[in-house]
């Protein structure tokens, strides 16, 4: 098939790019309303204006929030990282399936093909 030779080496070059391209901002980043902002960003816009106990407990449960919304962040850079070659892994595996289940197996076929002699 050569399809998927060049299938693969789109894959590769997808893969390095958008590696290249989302890797800087994988460590801290997180989406809020559309906007990409650090971890850091996010606690201080969240808990800025607050002082005394209620800034510390906002504090602790803008660090659990912003850790969760990180993670999800960094799930779909990854995702859309590996995107092209799970599409891949998914097609090749359902049409290898699909096209081989009509195959006939070795025995059939040499039986098929041999004379049948009659008398």
């Amino acid at each position: 098939m050569r399809l998927s030779h060049y299938f693969i080496v789109l894959s590769a070059v997808w893969v390095i790019a958008m590696t290249w391209r989302l890797y800087p901002q994988f460590g801290d980043t997180l989406r809020l309303n559309g906007r990409l902002m650090s971890f850091a960003a996010y606690v201080e816009e969240s808990c800025g204006q607050r002082i005394g106990p209620a800034a510390a407990s906002c504090r602790a449960e803008a660090q659990v929030t912003g850790r969760r919304l990180v993670a999800s962040e960094q799930g779909k850079s990854v995702l859309l990282i590996e995107a092209p070659l799970l599409v891949y892994l998914l097609v090749h595996l359902t049409l290898g399936r699909w096209l081989h289940r009509d195959r006939p197996g070795p025995e059939r076929s040499r039986t098929a093909a041999a004379p049948r002699i009659t008398g």
